[in-house]
């Protein structure tokens, strides 16, 4: 009719956001996964490998023996039994299968059986990522806060790299994510497929490190939570959370294989035994002193944190916990008004609770914070509600938006160039906190990963058939020969002996940076440094030749 104006909005042309995010997500991580498969070769050799791998063969042995002696592999007798095996209270959910596949794929060679472990690695990785995907996206019901959680993720550098090799931070890392993204979904909507699922994800972490055990806590919690305020009925819940941890309990069991002969006793060893872990008392640098892992002051997880985490998200998560906390208090005793908000107060409990624990126990850490990497995916959900409060905030007007996209677009370039120049080496990715000259105050290489580097760069550019080299302090170089291609391993030989004769030595400069000072002028010339920005992270020096007689 003329003159009438109709109230029902015309189609816009193209496609919709539900459209979009279809195609965008997808995308996302076939790029991601063919990024990885592209650059998996690339990576060092870190030393705890060797012994992961050995640890994941004792128990692969175990299992062949007692289920399918008939496929236990020739050589498998000089392995140490599993009763007798030092690392035998070690999660091996991840670990014997990895032995398993490469016996079913008929890998021999050390650098073919590193490499696809390299792989594997990452894949496992890539679905925790996906898990990081599915929490946000269900948190803030949108694709795009879900893509932004995964570049939050993949453009933190040090985990980008350990995603290849570290088979037991990074790993758990993602079993954690993949198990607290089934928590929520079981938490919200209790039934007997999220419970399986559930206690599947769960057991998973579990088996790979001890420390899982807190998941199964955070989703009792949640879910009394939920039936103290009248949010799920009991009748449906309850007898979904005792199947949940029944199942839990025999599939913890299942995949552990240590505890098949005594389930409850050494499964409290075990537990025991990794809340204080005192088989490991080494020396480590931090804020240029030397301090034994079992004297750590209690602020050494929070500055690691702080350093090698980039300043964006650590600005974000700061927003966020203060978004967070300031919603729990205007809620009163309620407090939670919807869903969204118990997930907040999830991710921040999951956070610092951990942290909290570490501190109050005194608990024995690594090189790093990598202990606790699996508290990352948390850390960056609460990130993300620090950019929502900032998108939406009544601080934030039309025109502050473009501001923090573009401050958002300045941190992932900058952050992405920075992790191209340094590749493989972004595990020394530390920030503007570090401040200058970080070699001297905190370890860069702890891996030894860029020692592969040093040795190909000698191979590269030393022409001999059988070249000498020696090692200088705590950085073996044993290891990264595996990775190496068998006619290099046939050219290399190591020694450490410094009396013994060698055409070059190579520095990982862990806690001697400037070994040059001691090195006699007239023996040695630097041969080769690899740096990351101006950080020296591995020197090659080349023994001189004596004169020529006359």
């Amino acid at each position: 009719m003329i003159g009438v104006r109709s109230t029902t909005p015309l189609p816009r042309p193209g496609l919709s956001r539900t459209a979009l995010g279809r195609i965008c997500v997808p995308l996302c991580f076939a790029a991601l996964l063919a990024l990885g498969i592209a650059i998996h070769r690339d990576h060092g050799f870190a030393y705890d490998e060797e012994s992961q791998r050995v640890t994941g063969a004792v128990a692969a042995n175990h299992i062949l023996a007692r289920l399918a002696p008939w496929l236990v592999p020739s050589g498998a007798d000089d392995l140490i039994a599993l009763h007798e095996y030092e690392d035998k209270d070690y999660g091996v959910a991840f670990e014997a299968p990895a032995v398993l596949l490469e016996g079913l794929l008929g890998l021999v060679d050390t650098r073919d059986i590193y490499l696809f472990r390299h792989l594997l690695t990452f894949l496992v990785c890539l679905c925790g990522t996906a898990a990081v995907y599915c929490l946000a996206h269900r948190r803030f019901a949108d694709w795009r806060m879900g893509l932004l959680a995964v570049a939050f993720l993949v453009l933190t550098p040090r985990l980008f790299a350990e995603s290849f090799y570290n088979t037991k931070d990074a790993v758990f890392m993602a079993a954690v994510a993949i198990a607290l993204n089934t928590a929520i979904a079981f938490a919200l909507q209790p039934r007997v497929a999220t419970a399986l699922l559930h206690a599947l994800a769960t057991a998973f972490a579990i088996d790979i490190r001890i420390a899982g055990i807190i998941l199964p806590a955070v989703t009792i919690a949640i879910l009394a939570a939920r039936l103290l305020r009248r949010d799920v009925p009991a009748g449906r819940a309850l007898p979904c959370l005792a199947l949940y941890l029944a199942a839990m309990a025999l599939f913890v069991v299942a995949g552990w294989p240590w505890l098949w002969s005594d389930p409850l006793p050494n499964f409290a060893q075990s537990l025991a035994s990794m809340s204080r872990f005192v088989r490991w008392d080494d020396e480590v640098l931090f804020m240029g002193a030397l301090v034994r892992s079992i004297a750590l002051p209690w602020y050494y997880a929070p500055v690691w944190i702080s350093i090698t985490t980039p300043p964006l998200y650590l600005v974000l998560f700061a927003v966020g916990a203060a978004a967070i906390l300031w919603r729990f208090a205007a809620s009163g005793r309620r407090l939670w008004k919807d869903d969204a908000e118990l997930q907040d107060l999830v991710f921040l409990g999951l956070f610092v609770a951990p942290i909290a624990a570490v501190i109050v126990l005194h608990s024995v850490m690594y090189n790093g914070w990598r202990q606790l990497y699996f508290v990352y995916p948390a850390f960056l959900l609460v990130a993300l509600r620090g950019w929502q409060a900032l998108w939406h905030g009544a601080l934030v007007g039309h025109v502050r938006r473009p501001v923090l996209a573009a401050v958002t677009a300045v941190s992932f370039a900058a952050t992405a160039a920075w992790m191209w120049r340094a590749h493989p080496l972004q595990n020394v990715y530390f920030n503007v906190l570090a401040g200058s000259d970080v070699r001297m105050r905190y370890e860069l290489d702890y891996w030894g990963l860029s020692t592969r580097r040093a040795l190909e760069h000698v191979l590269a550019h030393d022409p001999g058939e059988r070249i000498d080299v020696r090692e200088a302090n705590s950085t073996p170089l044993e290891p990264s020969f595996m990775i190496l291609k068998p006619q290099e391993r046939r050219r290399l030989r190591v020694t450490v002996d410094e009396s013994l004769p060698h055409d070059a030595f190579v520095n990982g400069n862990r806690f001697e940076p400037d070994i040059r000072a001691r090195l006699p002028a007239e023996r040695y010339d630097l041969f080769h440094e690899i740096k990351v920005d101006d950080e020296v992270i591995v020197s090659i020096f080349k023994r001189k030749l004596p004169p020529a007689g006359p």
